[in-house]
């Protein structure tokens, strides 16, 4: 079974589930600031066909290569790439994903600015760990300021 036959994920104010194209307006609107891409791979994106492009190069193909029974290294789910949305309003307000393909495994996410500073990054985040198991040593550049932390995370069997 891999990760998208258990989706979606809830938590007290999220669901995490599987995006869609439907979604390009959303993740354009979240990554269209510099505030939001400052540490991102990417810079800010200029249009909801960059939103499209970023769906189809690497989120929407992870799910057919899990469909048809691929993993990643060590057997790692590819399918770990979840839209994160209001409960209430189901409105898309963060990403998060667990990268596998490079031998190691990269947590990463992106919330609406709106959102910052009040825990959706750590429910997000808890929703595809275990558990945290204790404080990283380090600090990515910029995170004490929004709030960011590095922990050592356990991952959910």
């Amino acid at each position: 079974m891999h990760v998208i036959e258990r989706l979606p994920l809830e938590t007290e104010r999220l669901m995490l589930r599987c995006y869609t194209l439907a979604d390009a307006p959303s993740i354009y609107r979240i990554n269209s600031t510099e505030e939001v891409t400052r540490y991102l791979p990417f810079g800010p994106m200029m249009s909801e066909e960059d939103a499209i492009s970023q769906l189809e190069r690497f989120f929407l193909p992870a799910y057919a290569q899990a469909d048809a029974g691929q993993t990643g290294p060590g057997g790692l789910p590819l399918d770990l790439k979840f839209a994160a949305c209001l409960k209430d309003t189901k409105e898309l307000v963060g990403m998060v994903f667990i990268e596998t393909s490079d031998g190691s495994c990269e947590l990463g996410y992106t919330i609406d600015s709106r959102w910052w500073g009040r825990g959706i990054a750590t429910e997000m985040c808890q929703a595809v760990v275990m558990k945290p198991r204790r404080p990283a040593k380090g600090i990515w550049q910029g995170g004490e300021k929004n709030g960011c932390r590095l922990w050592e995370l356990e991952l959910k069997p």
